[in-house]
């Protein structure tokens, strides 16, 4: 491990330096966090050139140093020079603790920077952004770690990726990472215990959202918000900053519903179109379609009173071949008849529902086979028919008769999350 230390030609004598349980008499930070960290080598960042007889001071007293000459940072392009010596200083790998106690102007705010860069490219371990305080009223100065305080950028990066990206996996690895931190300090007499396994549960709703499973979505939803108020309290307690985040999150209450892997409703529907909406707005367009196409098959197998084996794959199929080959004999192109043919037809508006399924599945194979035939479809084109699939299932839904309450309204749509 090494430290890169802030240095100033300004000394303030000695001083009875503490960290955890140890104290050291001496009139050099350096010394002090040589003897507490153990560190292999200290790098002493100079600015200033009257700085530079530190170096050897910490050398006679067997410290191993080296000087790296830093711009005094009075206009952007120093600032950007001494961020770009730094950042370069680490190894991916390597364990780094950073000293500002006498960092002066914005070199502070830069080396927190480069924490951070370090920590997310180079993979670097920050031990820790230390500095050793003001003497207290027993004139001891105990060091001071803000890496603590440094976190808040990771969970402003944990919450980004969940709001714009829908990928709850930081997220869930801070919370759980408190929840622990927390615990194994023992300071407190009533911990979280609920953040660990809610944590989870975001982590699988945004992978099924994903992945398009909306039987796992609407579960992993469900769960989120029946334990939504018991972790809005822990939240407020050890996570205050996430409680906007919390907010947003009550849109998932629109979508969530327990499995019924033997029983199709026309509300688990609805929080199904709700979920096509959810994925379109959030850029997940194959998973939409692919969904959307589905939906209409469950549809169906609703309508036709076979909702009790709406999850088997066979019968999924039959119906998808019961209502393709009815929209291929509707182009004057024969095909083949199933044992729901006479169902499909008996519906008063089966010509205008078969080129609904004809389009979301056209739809669904352009994007599933990428792209590669000779038609020149633009990009804006196939986003303008992506948007049109929620309004087509439901206008697909209302020729059948299935109602489905508040389906006009695109829950979610305006949603943060």
């Amino acid at each position: 491990m090494r430290c890169i230390s802030c240095i100033t030609p300004i000394q303030n004598g000695r001083s009875r330096f503490c960290h955890d349980d140890h104290c050291l008499d001496t009139d050099l930070v350096q010394e002090a966090i040589h003897n507490f960290w153990q560190v292999d080598e200290i790098i002493l960042c100079i600015q200033d050139p009257r700085s530079a007889s530190i170096a050897a001071t910490c050398e006679s007293r067997g410290i191993p140093v080296r000087k790296l000459w830093i711009p005094a940072g009075t206009n952007e392009a120093e600032l950007w020079e001494t961020f770009s010596l730094l950042a370069t200083l680490a190894d991916e790998g390597e364990e780094i603790l950073f000293d500002i106690t006498d960092g002066r102007d914005s070199l502070p705010f830069i080396i927190s920077l480069v924490a951070t860069w370090m920590k997310e490219v180079r993979k670097v371990k920050i031990v820790g952004v230390i500095y050793a305080s003001p003497p207290d009223e027993f004139g001891l100065r105990h060091f001071i770690n803000l890496q603590p305080i440094l976190q808040v950028i990771d969970w402003i990066e944990g919450v980004r990726a969940l709001i714009s990206h829908t990928n709850a996996e930081q997220m869930a690895e801070l919370l759980t990472g408190l929840q622990g931190q927390i615990y194994r300090s023992g300071n407190e007499d009533d911990p979280p215990t609920r953040l660990k396994g809610w944590s989870h549960l975001l982590e699988t709703f945004t992978t099924a959202i994903r992945l398009s499973r909306p039987v796992d979505a609407l579960y992993a939803g469900w769960g989120i918000i029946h334990d939504l108020p018991r972790i809005r309290g822990e939240i407020s307690r050890f996570a205050p900053v996430l409680l906007p985040v919390i907010k947003d999150l009550e849109i998932i209450g629109e979508m969530a519903a327990l499995p019924s892997p033997d029983h199709l409703t026309p509300s688990y529907l609805r929080n199904q179109h709700r979920l096509i909406r959810y994925q379109i707005n959030k850029g997940f367009n194959l998973q939409a379609v692919s969904l959307g196409r589905e939906w209409i098959i469950s549809l169906m197998m609703l309508r036709f009173g076979i909702d009790d084996d709406w999850l088997d794959a066979d019968s999924r199929h039959l119906i998808a071949r019961t209502m393709t080959g009815l929209a291929l004999t509707m182009q004057g192109i024969p095909a083949e008849t199933t044992q729901y043919t006479h169902l499909l037809l008996s519906e008063v508006h089966w010509n205008a529902m078969m080129p609904i399924w004809e389009r979301v599945s056209a739809l669904r194979n352009d994007l599933a086979h990428c792209g590669m035939n000779r038609r020149n479809d633009s990009l804006k084109s196939l986003l303008q028919r992506i948007n049109q699939i929620p309004d087509d299932l439901i206008l697909f839904a209302a020729y059948t008769g299935v109602k489905f309450p508040e389906t006009d309204k695109a829950p979610g749509a305006d949603s943060e999350i």
